[in-house]
């Protein structure tokens, strides 16, 4: 029923991935590789990307695009979502010496950082039958929501332009402004986004209390996040709301160690800036092999 709050599509930002890699890949170069440059010929080599971990393959896109613009043959053994294991080849490359050199990071940044993504992604998945959503706890952008959809989660808002999401300190301000309770703002909060939204955009709140949460309820938001709000309070509001129509997030603190008991107060999804934000990165190494 609500999956289509959650699961915006990557697919349009494509080209914006594309772009993205690339500057991270001249940042990295900037005004030139000197070693390469001292060290390497100029010669054709064919290289591998093996994986030096188990998990789950993600950012063979990004990789491709970085290497394809730099006019390397790259060949996907190994399609992204899929189940890899130590030692697997992921990917063979042909072409220049020097770029393969040069794009080795950049290629491995994101393989490795969006592999390890999708894996945790995958584990967290596993442990309920919740759905699993990311934040915007991030810098790698539409990259990481990519990792955690191919991981089997879903992404959640893109990024500021896609749903409204009041927030805590929207919040603050607005008891600012009014002089007001959180309370009388939160009422506010979402009188103004509905006045604002003109184009059916979804509306969330995020709120700290069961308080607030049953007071957010009766202006009818299309999502209510409860934040940090302990698991028994959590419990008490779906109890509450969960024949109000109203989509029931819960979110702060959500690791796989406590996952499962997130899941189990029975909203409807779960977000967690972990998934993205400390995620630990598959090992992959590239080795060239002629």
């Amino acid at each position: 029923m609500f999956e289509d709050y959650l699961d915006y599509d990557v697919e349009p930002f494509k080209e914006k991935i594309r772009k993205k890699v690339y500057e991270m890949y001249e940042d990295d170069l900037g005004t030139g590789d000197i070693t390469t440059e001292a060290v390497i010929k100029p010669m054709k080599i064919k290289a591998i990307i093996k994986a030096k971990d188990d998990g789950i393959l993600a950012g063979v896109f990004e990789a491709r695009s970085l290497l394809e613009k730099l006019e390397v043959k790259a060949k996907e053994l190994i399609k992204e979502g899929s189940e890899i294991k130590k030692e697997d080849i992921i990917m063979e490359m042909e072409g220049d010496a020097r770029k393969i050199i040069q794009a080795e990071r950049t290629v491995l940044n994101f393989l490795t950082r969006m592999s390890g993504i999708a894996t945790l992604t995958n584990q967290m998945a596993k442990q309920t039958k919740t759905k699993i959503a990311a934040t915007r706890k991030t810098c790698f952008s539409f990259s990481d929501k990519r990792a955690v959809k191919l991981g089997g989660g879903y992404t959640h808002r893109l990024g500021l332009f896609d749903m409204y999401l009041i927030k805590g300190n929207h919040i603050d301000v607005v008891c600012k402004e009014l002089k007001c309770s959180r309370i009388e703002a939160i009422k506010e909060c979402l009188r103004r986004a509905r006045e604002q939204n003109k184009d059916g955009k979804k509306i969330e709140i995020e709120v700290e209390s069961v308080e607030e949460a049953l007071a957010a309820a009766k202006e009818k938001p299309d999502i209510i996040m409860l934040d940090w709000i302990k698991i028994p309070d959590v419990k008490n509001v779906v109890k509450l709301l969960k024949k109000s129509g109203i989509c029931l997030e819960a979110s702060g603190g959500v690791k796989p160690d406590n996952v499962k008991e997130f899941g189990e107060a029975d909203v409807d999804f779960v977000s967690s800036g972990y998934i993205t934000y400390p995620c630990k990165s598959l090992d992959m190494g590239l080795e060239v092999i002629g």
